[in-house]
């Protein structure tokens, strides 16, 4: 600070320049007890333009803008007169030093010097931007606190300190609600203790709050609330870290935030999905035992008809074959249907016994070996021959041999066949079924068409089910148990290959497909017919 010529400056004063810096825009000036600049110090001189030499020994009235002048004289006399005084004075510094404007808060103090002279301490002080960041900050603690109490969220603001770590200082109308208790009852208490003690939170929430004071990040629990009617309240509770902040009365101090959510809906939506997965978990279990019941059952059975059905077809075979004497043409007749008839019913205790065989797991393997499917497919055209015959139905062949694939001969024939016979069933008199066998790049594909009225789209996942049969089968009352095409899909999956079926205006195509390989040795043997 400079002093004006012939003035020099008490050295009492040295301390005050230091001090005012520490103070944002912040003026300190000393008068004598005739009004006169003993010392001027800050951002005041600045904004007039001015030097402290340009006003030491100089007096308000002298110095201060016109306006202001007797204003100020007179904080400075009361003050030489044992009176402090204040004011505040809005000065535009536009025309005099292109400053911006000024807000000045004054205080004029009485300063007694060493040697017992009376002077005047006066501190001038711009606090536009003071009160433009007051301003800010009480905006943004507005914002804060609307959306504090508005917030859906239940929500607590719990403030740490030395004598009361984690007392409530704010809850929110979604708090109150979910308690069913006034805020007021609410703020004040010490959740690591009072809250705790009284029931009205679970100790899970103070060591929630405790965690989070310790600076760790784990900061959510599941814990409980005691609302006003006695009940406990399931919440799951988070907290945000702390932070700190000031008190009013400028002690320091930690503030955190609580969010509680409602969780009774959640956990009787879990208890509920937990019984029904239980009762699912039983009906499965049941259903289970009655799989294996119905399995048994129908091995039983299938086991305990195949030995009468073979002493049944042997004595056919005898009788048509003359061995008890010579038969009359009606006789012939009547017996040959018998025979059919037994037969079929021969070939539906069979599906049973394999179709239990396989649900149990006891059906062996198949065998393994090179086949010529397209023999196979031609072995299985002839087994059906008899019932195309009676039928007035013809067999339209697209046979390409030979077309190798490794599986069993027996097994791969009675697939083709129950294709051609389920196609001849659905097929009217005097129409056509059609078989293909050919070679698609790495696969051998078997086809068989017929000419009925297909299938529709609701039912074509199902057709390989056990048991399933079409809305046209049950209508039209054809002969089946619907065994056949799943023990079919069973027969192809165990041979690595697909089976599918698909359905148009003129009828269902039924394609099987299998794996080619190269042949080793034909096996004719395993084409002859089963016994």
């Amino acid at each position: 600070m400079t002093t004006a010529p012939g003035r020099e400056r008490p050295d009492w004063l040295a301390a005050l320049p230091p001090l005012a810096d520490q103070v944002p825009d912040l003026t300190v000036c000393v008068f004598d007890a005739g009004h006169r600049f003993v010392l001027c110090h800050g951002p005041w001189l600045t904004r007039r333009g001015l030097t402290a030499g340009d006003v030491l020994g100089r007096t308000v009235r002298e110095v201060v803008l016109s306006s202001f002048a007797e204003d100020v004289d007179a904080l400075v006399g009361a003050a030489l007169a044992g009176r402090p005084e204040q004011a505040e004075f809005v000065v535009d510094y536009a025309e005099v030093s292109g400053a911006p404007t000024a807000v000045w808060e004054l205080a004029a103090a009485p300063l007694a010097a060493p040697d017992g002279a009376p002077t005047v301490l006066l501190t001038c002080r711009d606090v536009v931007r003071a009160r433009v960041s007051d301003a800010a900050l009480t905006s943004s603690e507005q914002r804060f606190r609307t959306a504090f109490d508005a917030a859906p969220t239940p929500m607590a603001l719990l403030v740490g300190a030395a004598a009361r770590p984690t007392a409530v200082s704010r809850v929110n109308a979604a708090l109150a609600r979910l308690t069913g208790r006034a805020a007021a009852d609410l703020l004040g208490r010490d959740v690591a203790s009072t809250a705790v003690a009284d029931g009205l939170v679970g100790a899970e929430l103070a060591d929630l709050v405790e965690r989070a004071l310790h600076g760790q990040t784990d900061l959510a629990v599941d814990t409980w609330l005691r609302h006003a009617d006695g009940t406990r309240v399931p919440v799951s509770a988070a907290s945000s870290p702390p932070v700190p902040a000031t008190a009013p009365d400028g002690t320091v101090q930690t503030e955190l935030v609580l969010m509680l959510r409602d969780t009774t809906a959640e956990l009787a939506t879990h208890r509920a999905l937990t019984e029904a997965l239980a009762g699912e978990r039983r009906a499965a279990e049941h259903q289970r035992r009655l799989e294996t019941l119905r399995g048994d059952f129908v091995a039983a059975v299938s086991h305990e008809l195949r030995t009468p059905m073979t002493g049944i077809l042997g004595n056919i075979e005898m009788l048509l074959d003359g061995d008890a004497g010579a038969l009359t043409a009606m006789q012939a007749l009547m017996l040959a249907t018998v025979e059919r008839e037994a037969q079929r019913l021969r070939r539906l205790i069979e599906d049973l016994l394999t179709t239990a065989h396989i649900e149990s797991g006891a059906l062996s393997a198949p065998e393994d070996a090179e086949v010529d499917l397209a023999a196979v497919a031609e072995a299985a055209a002839a087994d059906v021959t008899g019932q195309l015959t009676r039928r007035g139905q013809r067999l339209v062949p697209a046979v390409t041999g030979p077309a190798w694939v490794r599986g069993d001969a027996a097994g791969l024939r009675g697939v083709v066949a129950e294709l051609l016979s389920n196609a001849a069933t659905v097929s009217p008199a005097g129409a056509a079924v059609r078989l293909a066998c050919t070679r698609d790049g790495g696969d051998v594909v078997v086809a068989v068409a017929d000419s009925g009225p297909g299938i529709p789209d609701a039912e074509l996942p199902y057709v390989f089910e056990r048991f399933f049969r079409t809305a046209h089968a049950g209508e039209q009352a054809l002969p089946g148990t619907g065994l056949g095409l799943s023990l079919v899909a069973h027969t192809v999956t165990t041979h690595g290959g697909t089976v599918r079926a698909e359905s148009g205006p003129g009828g269902a195509v039924f394609t099987v497909r299998l794996p080619a390989s190269a042949p080793a040795a034909a096996v004719p043997h395993l084409l002859r017919s089963p016994a």
